[in-house]
């Protein structure tokens, strides 16, 4: 009997205690490198299937073999609206990335704040 009392307190004071508090540490130390470069390595994805290093390289280039003054007047307005398309949608996913961290690293704060704030309107 005493056994499982001993091993009920071990899981309880280790184990869950223990999680606890290594739980900040971690959140902050391991987790936030682990979700900078999901980040990182998403927004090099991004990077690559937009691919600008193509774009550029054919910007004058006729599109669908129309070579006259007209045709390549289109083809480097139409290229020029996708790369500033690309390039803007590329900065708007930035900015995500960048806030999904910042939710990251303020989402204990937040959450013990609010907590605190419920405790103290029940009490």
């Amino acid at each position: 009997m005493s056994s499982r009392v001993g091993a009920i307190t071990k899981l309880v004071g280790v184990d869950v205690i223990g999680s606890l508090i290594w739980f900040p540490v971690w959140w902050y130390t391991s987790g936030l490198f682990r979700i900078v470069m999901g980040a990182k390595k998403a927004l090099s994805l991004r990077v690559r299937e937009y691919d600008f290093a193509i774009w550029i390289k054919n910007f004058f280039n006729p599109m669908y073999g129309q070579y006259d003054i007209t045709g390549r007047i289109v083809s480097v307005f139409m290229r020029l609206v996708v790369l500033i398309g690309r390039l803007i949608a590329l900065a708007v996913e930035a900015v995500v990335y960048v806030l999904g961290v910042c939710v990251w690293i303020a989402a204990p704060v937040g959450i013990v704040g609010m907590m605190i704030v419920n405790i103290s309107k029940a009490l």
